[in-house]
């Protein structure tokens, strides 16, 4: 089934569902099932190691890391390991309370999601199969919550991934950085003006420079200040002030922070070397 990001998000804020159930398979490389049938509940499956291959109402998938699958009820499943690593996946079962069909047509579908290798996403779900096995109604609070954590991951990176006309919009943004620094700029102003939520942006943002929007600002910064520092005279805060910090002691310790530095031991510093 083709997916429509801004859709499955919408079903997702709106249902009304809840976790059944959270599994974890390892199987042998090798290993092939045929004619059996999927959960009576809705399931997507994580892949955390090794490939396989599965036909959801025959129709192939093949599932490795980075990938995100989603099955429907009692649908007919065959299912085969490939290479020769073990298959390791976790499964989320959820219910959807209500008429499925026509508040909820995704439930009822196979399809795959491509939101790349995120280890945060591993991590929630391991989260969520420990806590699965405690009963109570805060277990199960906690495991919904974690799950609409995991939703946000996936559609948000998988919606990315999707317009990858990403790097010129993120280098166009580092360039508005550099050009704009002494502005106080913040990161949902910047995603506003790309048309992208903070997340998104940010995620873009990490992905092609390999640091967040913040960092990379602040290191824009501290470069800029260390220059003035060396090569005139003005005072600490007037320099604090032209490179976006209006409050000259802040800046004076994510300075000393993000340099090892002081400004006044970087000036002399710089003045010895010169």
């Amino acid at each position: 089934m083709k997916v429509d990001i801004n859709d499955l998000s919408g079903y997702f804020a709106k249902i009304h569902f809840s976790v059944v159930d959270i599994r974890r398979a390892v199987i042998e490389p090798g290993k092939k099932r045929y004619g059996t049938s999927t959960s009576p509940f809705p399931g997507m499956i994580f892949p955390l190691r090794g490939r396989s291959r599965m036909f959801f109402d025959g129709v192939p998938y093949d599932m490795e890391p980075g990938k995100v699958f989603h099955g429907g009820p009692n649908m007919p499943l065959d299912k085969e390991v490939l290479g020769q690593s073990k298959w390791d996946f976790m499964v989320v079962h959820y219910q959807v309370h209500g008429n499925t069909q026509g508040t909820f047509p995704y439930a009822l579908s196979h399809y795959e999601l491509s939101p790349g290798c995120n280890s945060g996403i591993n991590d929630t779900l391991r989260q969520m199969y420990h806590i699965c096995a405690k009963p109570g109604n805060l277990s199960a609070l906690k495991i919904k919550s974690l799950f609409f954590m995991i939703l946000d991951e996936i559609l948000t990176c998988t919606n990315c991934r999707l317009h990858d006309g990403s790097r010129e919009l993120v280098a166009e943004a580092a360039e508005y950085m550099k050009n704009q620094y002494m502005e106080p700029l913040t990161v949902p102003e910047l995603a506003r003006q790309y048309g992208l939520s903070s997340k998104q942006f940010a995620y873009l943002f990490q992905k092609h420079t390999g640091m967040s929007p913040n960092k990379f600002l602040i290191e824009y910064r501290m470069r800029r200040a260390k220059e003035l520092l060396c090569t005139t005279a003005c005072p600490v805060a007037e320099i604090a002030e032209y490179v976006g910090y209006s409050d000259p002691y802040y800046f004076s310790l994510l300075f000393k922070k993000r340099t090892g530095l002081s400004p006044s031991e970087c000036r002399y510093l710089g003045k010895i070397k010169s």
